[in-house]
């Protein structure tokens, strides 16, 4: 592997650790009234992101695509909840739904490019997958905590 493709790989995987972050959740928010589905789908997507880093370091592209696809075919959360998700994003729901729509897409071509053995598309597209979920993240998940959790406190 060049320099290049280990800086990237570096970098990736800075991105996944800052945004798999989130899978070490508080016991607070285990014990919320709120979006319960959600945020354990949001582990679970963590998970996955940590498993692709790992899949990438050792260029096991069948398992970055297994990965990858799960994550772009994540399941919905229950009606009610995502009543309340959309409750909460108000206004900015068209905002919350593009940075969803946008993971999706980004996983799939991830996936994509991983069955292909494409290695350098791969993390370009994981690279571009972590950055739209910090984007989403850094917009929502503070306000999320606030409206969610701050009862359970």
């Amino acid at each position: 592997m060049d320099k290049r493709a280990k800086r990237i790989i570096g970098t990736v995987m800075v991105g996944a650790l800052m945004v798999g972050t989130p899978v070490l959740a508080s016991e607070e928010e285990h014990a919320h009234e709120g979006p319960h589905e959600f945020h354990e789908t949001m582990e679970e997507l963590g998970e996955w992101t940590e498993g692709i880093v790992d899949a990438i370091n050792h260029e096991n592209w069948p398992r970055v695509a297994e990965l990858a696809q799960s994550i772009a075919d994540h399941p919905k959360p229950p009606a009610d909840e995502r009543r309340q998700l959309h409750e909460f994003a108000g206004d900015r729901l068209d905002e919350f739904q593009r940075y969803d729509r946008g993971a999706h897409e980004m996983a799939a071509d991830v996936a994509r490019f991983a069955e292909a053995g494409e290695g350098r598309y791969v993390i370009s597209a994981f690279a571009d997958l972590q950055n739209r979920c910090l984007d989403c993240h850094v917009n929502f998940r503070q306000d999320f905590r606030e409206h969610f959790y701050a009862g359970n406190r």
